[in-house]
């Protein structure tokens, strides 16, 4: 309340200073601003007046945290969101590391099968050939 009161006393001691030396228009700008910085400062009072009552019904109640504690959980917080972060990227990498074997296996298998219908192929043709020539070796 004593900011405000100082507040007002001041605004309207500048407000008559100023008075004395200017036109209408500049009197009622100073007094329109004069005005708007005792509403300003009135309304800061009310908010320290605000925050002084939460501070002391919180000391009252008990139930005030020092800046230590709250520092503490924020690094608590911080800790928590890094291992979360660090146990889905883990977990992340352990799934594309299975994919990645699984199909890296899959392309073996596929390739040997490849590989063995292909031989077979090769080696079916090849007694075919064979064949052939010895048929045609005896006509």
């Amino acid at each position: 309340m004593k900011k405000l009161a100082a507040a007002v006393v001041l605004m309207a001691g500048v407000g008559l200073l100023a008075g004395c030396q200017e036109s209408p228009e500049d009197k009622m700008e100073d007094a329109r601003e004069s005005m708007s910085d005792a509403m300003d400062n009135m309304q800061d009072a009310a908010q320290d007046v605000a925050d002084a009552t939460e501070q002391k019904a919180r000391e009252v109640t008990g139930t005030e945290q020092t800046t230590g504690e709250v520092l503490q959980e924020k690094v608590d917080a911080a800790g928590d969101s890094v291992q979360d972060a660090y146990d889905a990227t883990t977990e992340n990498i352990e799934e594309a590391y299975d994919a990645t074997k699984e199909g890296v296996s899959d392309a073996y298998d596929s390739s040997v099968e490849y590989v063995e219908e292909k031989g077979e192929a090769v080696r079916d043709a090849a007694v075919e050939s064979k064949e052939s020539m010895e048929r045609a070796v005896e006509e």
